[in-house]
């Protein structure tokens, strides 16, 4: 539960961040010539390929793109200040991403 909170995290900063997602969908529509709910489909399936891989720690590479990887953090354990009693946190996934030389120098232009 907790990796798919991250991950939907992810995936709202990664794609829409500077724009609403209808508006995303259909830019990429358009630039794609193919109907809306061909991009939802697309989208949805990419969302689902991305959190299979990435819960079993397995990285994604896009050439041209990134790579995304899935780092364990081990449980913790952490005090709260208004009682003082130690809490254990639970290990948690977080996803890293690392530009491609590729795209550093296309968005240097």
């Amino acid at each position: 539960m907790r990796m798919q909170i991250i991950y939907c995290k992810f995936v709202r900063y990664l794609m829409f961040k500077y724009m609403e997602s209808k508006e995303f969908i259909s830019r990429l529509a358009k630039k794609m010539d193919r109907e809306v709910k061909d991009i939802n489909v697309l989208i949805d399936g990419l969302s689902q390929v991305f959190k299979d891989n990435l819960s079993k720690l397995d990285s994604i590479a896009l050439p041209g793109f990134g790579e995304f990887s899935a780092i364990k953090e081990d449980e913790t354990i952490s005090i709260d200040r208004s009682t003082g009693k130690r809490l254990l946190l639970p290990p948690q996934i977080s996803i890293s991403f690392k530009p491609s030389t590729i795209l550093k120098k296309r968005l240097s232009e």
